[in-house]
């Protein structure tokens, strides 16, 4: 019985020192609901709590890097647009004959393809950065005319970063690509940089203002239906400038005449019917020259790829013709006009970076409030499952003692025999 009882006694006494001795190599104490109930159940609600944080710091994670992406995309496409913007600049110089605003038009046609490849951007994971909800498949696409569709959505993703809490992770496509406010109505980026395209195109061909120096002024026809088609132009004459616009109809100049005419003391010049009906003559009163411009062809909101409702101008001279037809088109093929556009475009995307930015500073605060909230559950977890080395030690120490002890007392009692007990 002494040796039974010896033995277990020294194993109780080993498993008490393995526990002792693994809370000192880890620095944790064991937490069982038999032993110590109230800590267990604390401990497993700071763990749950944890557990939480854990999935919001992954989504933070994911809210962050995606904002850094479409950061980084967006002051591309701001760098690009100013790119096209110096291009446009370029092009309106006087110098520059029609090879050379083609070879422009090649630089502008990669910039468009390279502006769709940065709108189809997407994530470590991905899923398109400028899709809204529709994130599998590329958004942007070019047609076969050159425009590009949208194929996605105008939707915003989110991800909850606490309980009451989410935060976008991004901007759509709608928005940031396809609704750039400008003069003449909303337009995506992509129309935009095509228009500016196809007025390079077309400035070969084409002009959106002439100025006559015979004396005997200027014929002009037009490109009109039997219906009554509203157009403008604006005359700067000797005297000064005006816009003119009347409504006109194949056939018959009358209502056009009477509206220059009626601003001849403003500019200076004065209409009279050509010989075929279908056309007018424009002369100065003083036999100086004078500048057409601004024409304004009802319902065009940009460069044409084929112009309507263009004007043709031939100058007089005597009974004869001076120089080559040029063919006015509208306002909105003027590079001048890309170039309002690309500006409005950049400021367009300035506004979206802010906004992203925004989104940034949101997730940023919430970051460190969620880092604080980590700590402080850490700390709560660490606060239950601790060990205090220094008590774990002693009693080490004591319990070592106590085994040495019994180990010397069983080694002493070990070595007595019945006969020495009976004696």
């Amino acid at each position: 019985m002494f040796n039974q009882q010896t033995i277990s006694n020294l194993s109780r006494l080993s498993v008490q020192l393995s526990e002792l001795q693994t809370q000192v190599a880890s620095g944790q104490k064991p937490i069982r609901p038999s032993t110590d109930p109230i800590a267990t159940s604390k401990l497993f609600a700071a763990k749950d709590l944890q557990a939480g944080l854990e999935r919001f710091r992954s989504n933070m994670n994911r809210i962050e890097a995606r904002l850094s992406d479409t950061d980084e995309v967006t002051g591309q496409v701001q760098n690009l647009l100013i790119r096209l913007k110096e291009l446009s600049i370029q092009a309106s110089n006087d110098t520059l004959n029609a090879a050379d605003r083609m070879s422009i038009r090649k630089e502008v046609t990669q910039h468009k393809n390279a502006l769709v490849a940065l709108a189809n951007s997407r994530d470590t994971q991905g899923q398109a950065l400028f899709g809204g909800y529709q994130t599998n498949d590329d958004p942007f696409k070019i047609n076969l005319d050159g425009s590009v569709a949208y194929s996605g959505d105008n939707g915003l993703h989110s991800l909850p970063v606490s309980a009451s809490l989410n935060i976008t992770t991004g901007v759509d496509g709608v928005s940031s690509f396809m609704r750039v406010q400008t003069q003449e109505g909303t337009k995506s980026v992509f129309d935009i940089v095509q228009e500016f395209e196809t007025s390079l195109e077309k400035s070969a061909v084409y002009a959106t203002q002439s100025t006559v120096t015979s004396a005997d002024g200027a014929l002009l026809t037009f490109d009109i239906g039997p219906n009554p088609t509203p157009l403008g132009l604006r005359i700067e004459g000797p005297n000064g400038q005006a816009d003119i616009s009347a409504d006109i109809v194949f056939g018959t100049m009358d209502s056009m005449i009477a509206a220059v005419n009626a601003k001849t003391e403003l500019t200076g010049v004065r209409a009279t019917a050509a010989e075929d009906g279908n056309g007018l003559v424009l002369l100065s009163t003083d036999g100086n020259g004078f500048t057409i411009s601004h024409i304004d062809s009802d319902g065009v909101t940009g460069a044409e790829a084929t112009p309507s409702n263009t004007i043709k101008l031939q100058q007089i001279q005597g009974d004869g013709r001076l120089g080559d037809t040029v063919t006015l088109v509208d306002k909105d093929s003027d590079l001048q006009t890309s170039l309002s556009g690309l500006d409005q475009a950049i400021d367009h995307f300035s506004l979206v970076q802010a906004q992203v930015g925004a989104y940034a500073a949101t997730a940023q605060m919430q970051s460190e409030l969620l880092a604080r909230k980590e700590i402080t559950v850490a700390e709560a977890i660490s606060g239950i499952t601790d060990a205090d080395l220094t008590e774990v030690v002693t009693q080490l120490q004591s319990l070592l003692v106590n085994r040495d002890a019994l180990r010397q007392v069983f080694a002493k009692v070990g070595q007595q025999s019945l006969f020495d007990l009976i004696r």
